[in-house]
């Protein structure tokens, strides 16, 4: 139980800066005390559903008393352990055999971050790290979407293609530009006679690349689902035909799933729906269910043999 009254975490909650809101807007934010299931239990004893599941990533709901045993259990083994030069741990080891090739078989090899916005982050880097390494250093450009949403740091932020994200923070990362999104119901590109939203969502991709040179393009980020954006579905055949722009071009594609892996549309993971699978794989918030912080990428094994055929720093 609660020891303070409602009026005064209010005003300690002045204290605190909340991201992605107008102070005097939400002047009495929504305390939570706690939480079970889909229940959030406020600190005015109020009991709310939580419709939203945190920020899409709550998907086991609130209160699971095996994660807090577990957890407790590791942080009384060891609570940090990192991964750099030639160190490693067991529960990293655990976790990345389990999740070889559970996205997607081609993906077995897995990079872990701290969050989303941190795995697009690693996907931009890996991205250019692999054309560098294959000897095509000018692949360094990466087209992503409008509506589009990858994070809050400053590349995952340059990739966004939702303008209020960005236009009190710019200039932004150079080298990434936005094409449209595939909404069936509002798509704003080109689109010719004949031809379905897909193809010409697809045919966006492809002129873009055109445009900027294909020498000079490392990938294309896509949710397979955009979420902030306006939940935009895709159309059906869509994502077959960013494939074949992706792989006619080499350029690598990013599949943003951060909101739609691990169970979120209803596919474990949302791209198996339209039988592809990406060169990288970006996930965090369900794979832990927001209980601690964890992302990362999988990469498919060409990029993988790549890395670990480099030589010696």
């Amino acid at each position: 139980m609660l020891t303070v009254d409602q009026a005064t975490l209010l005003e300690q909650d002045e204290r605190l800066l909340h991201p992605m809101q107008n102070p005097a807007a939400h002047a009495n934010p929504v305390i939570v005390e706690s939480g079970h299931g889909v229940w959030l239990h406020t600190a005015d004893d109020r009991e709310i559903i939580d419709g939203l599941a945190g920020l899409w990533n709550v998907n086991i709901g609130y209160g699971n008393q095996e994660l807090g045993e577990v957890a407790k259990e590791q942080m009384s083994k060891v609570a940090y352990c990192s991964n750099y030069a030639g160190m490693s741990n067991l529960p990293a080891i655990e976790l990345a055999n389990k999740l070889a090739g559970y996205a997607y078989p081609s993906l077995k090899t897995t990079f872990f971050a701290s969050g989303g916005a941190e795995a697009n982050e690693s996907a931009f880097k890996t991205a250019r790290y692999y054309w560098k390494r294959k000897g095509q250093p000018t692949k360094v450009r990466v087209i992503a979407r409008q509506d589009a949403y990858h994070g809050i740091t400053l590349a995952a932020m340059s990739a966004t293609g939702m303008t209020k994200y960005w236009t009190m923070f710019e200039p932004r990362v150079p080298e990434f530009s936005h094409i449209p999104a595939p909404n069936p119901y509002r798509y704003t590109g080109d689109r010719r006679p004949g031809e379905s939203v897909g193809q010409a969502a697809a045919r966006a991709l492809e002129d873009e690349i055109l445009r900027l040179g294909p020498d000079t393009v490392a990938a294309f980020i896509a949710e397979p689902v955009q979420g902030a954006g306006g939940v935009i579905v895709p159309p059906a055949d869509y994502f077959s035909l960013v494939r074949q722009v992706c792989d006619k071009y080499d350029v690598l594609l990013i599949a943003d799933e951060v909101i739609t892996g691990f169970g979120r549309t209803g596919d474990m993971f949302a791209l198996t729906r339209y039988g592809i699978e990406p060169d990288i794989l970006s996930f965090a918030k369900g794979v832990t269910s927001g209980y601690l912080p964890l992302g990362g990428i999988q990469i498919s094994d060409e990029i993988r043999d790549t890395i670990w055929g480099a030589d010696p720093a």
